[in-house]
């Protein structure tokens, strides 16, 4: 059986585009796939992502050590150990999250943090490091107030010429989402190469167009999601 993982890092607030695609994109793949466990891991839910603290880093090397631990660092290791098993044992997952100054929101980049653990998602080598987690597929449904995806390559080469050249632009462009980019990168660190995307961009910048913007992304991940 296929397991789906959908890590949801967005606050609850209504009228969210991104939860709103990705709802459209969940509920078109369970139709379409009814025999898939779809898992939801909410990272705003109950106390949120377990933390990289001090408490974490003295139970790693309390464990390291075969020290006794306390009950709270016991506690933090297990719900460490229930979140990484959870992601390393989906086949797919699909991230929803809204853009937040031109980065991820907080409770993904430490969700990110969480499962990025030698030897078990990625391994260091002689060559450099490997990742771990192979025939697995991704996709990311990112909502942001500005347009920064729609020129694709063109819009990157414009961005990088104005800036070469000084030139003054209000322009944004792929390489200003810092989030997307950096979310690729650690699923590529971790072996994971099939990446696709949906952006629900412009609603904030045109608010007029909000209502298209939606209906746009919605049939997109409908398609999307028949074939995921």
């Amino acid at each position: 059986m296929t397991t789906v993982l959908v890590i949801q890092a967005h606050p609850h607030t209504k009228n969210s585009l991104s939860v709103t695609v990705g709802k459209k994109f969940i509920d078109t793949y369970r139709k379409n796939h009814p025999n898939d466990k779809i898992i939801i891991r909410d990272l705003y839910a109950n106390r949120g992502v377990p933390p990289l603290n001090d408490l974490t880093m003295e139970a790693w090397r309390k464990k390291k050590f075969q020290e006794e631990l306390a009950p709270a660092e016991e506690k933090l290791l297990t719900d460490h150990e229930t979140w990484l098993d959870e992601f390393m044992n989906a086949d797919k997952y699909i991230f929803i999250n809204p853009m937040y100054n031109h980065f991820l929101p907080a409770e993904l980049k430490q969700y990110l943090d969480l499962t990025a653990v030698a030897h078990r998602t990625f391994k260091y080598t002689a060559k450099g490091p490997v990742g771990l987690l192979k025939n697995k597929k991704v996709i990311h449904i990112q909502s942001s107030g500005s347009i920064y995806h729609q020129e694709g390559k063109w819009g990157i080469i414009k961005f990088a010429f104005k800036k070469l050249f000084h030139i003054s632009s209000s322009q944004s462009c792929a390489l200003m989402d810092l989030g997307s980019l950096y979310l690729v990168n650690m699923l590529k660190f971790y072996g994971i190469n099939d990446i696709d995307s949906i952006y629900i961009e412009g609603a904030d910048a045109n608010p007029s167009q909000r209502e298209n913007t939606l209906a746009a992304a919605q049939k997109m991940a409908t398609q999307k999601a028949i074939n995921f």
